[in-house]
């Protein structure tokens, strides 16, 4: 595997506008040999603001299958769910085109069972190390997390991880575990602002960090897109 690339804009929304070129230009060349691309999303600032984005690139739903790394585990329409958020600004996604995470009207192992069905369904054993996305795009948390996968939280699972203990409310979530995670082919992290670097930089330089963010790579390729102010603070 190669050297982590990094990607510097300006702003945060120059960062937004590079990576949802950059995903248009990934998405092209997959589907030149390929009948479907496997993106995985994410929530949080910078990743619904590309979701915004690319609501604009008149995409082929057609040949794209997305779901987000985690999802509370909450209303369908509640406010803090990240494929509400994404919807209401593309609302194409709500379509066959997204997988989506079971509602909150169940107990959180029922939703884990449920979605690990339907993961299995939709991409095989979750035993195999194989590729099954073409592009994982994570946001992270200053604490270093990625997903609903934190410091100090066990983070195993099938493909699917339940939180039963978030340090972030709502504090019930499913995610994407670390394994199911490690199969993409291309992993880009997106990140903005100085309080940030610290765990940025532990990722980066640290061969033996444990943190979150540092655990999930691209088979063939990671990415970083970084902001200026962040970039400036490592």
């Amino acid at each position: 595997m190669s050297e982590p690339s990094i990607v510097v804009t300006q702003t945060s929304e120059e960062l937004v506008s590079r990576v949802a070129a950059d995903f248009l230009a990934l998405v092209s060349e997959v589907l030149e040999s390929k009948p479907v691309a496997n993106i995985v999303l994410t929530g949080g600032s910078l990743g619904i603001a590309l979701i915004g984005e690319l609501a604009n690139l008149n995409l082929d739903l057609t040949k794209l299958r997305f779901m987000f790394g985690d999802e509370r585990f909450v209303a369908l329409d509640h406010e803090d769910r990240n494929e509400h958020q994404g919807i209401s600004l593309f609302p194409e996604l709500a379509n066959k085109s997204l997988l989506r995470y079971p509602a909150a009207n169940s107990d959180l192992s029922t939703g884990q069972s449920l979605m690990n069905k339907a993961m299995t369904i939709s991409y095989g054993s979750a035993e195999e190390t194989s590729e099954v996305f073409d592009l994982v795009i994570l946001g992270l948390g200053p604490d270093g997390h990625v997903a609903s996968l934190f410091p100090g939280h066990q983070g195993n699972g099938e493909w699917i991880t339940a939180e039963q203990a978030s340090p972030k409310p709502p504090s019930e979530r499913l995610s994407l575990s670390y394994a199911a995670l490690n199969r993409a082919n291309q992993v880009w992290f997106l990140a903005s602002g100085a309080q940030k670097a610290a765990v940025v930089s532990s990722a980066l330089n640290e061969a033996d960090c444990e943190l979150p963010l540092a655990k999930v790579k691209g088979l063939q390729s990671t990415s970083w897109y970084l902001d200026k102010e962040l970039s400036d603070a490592l």
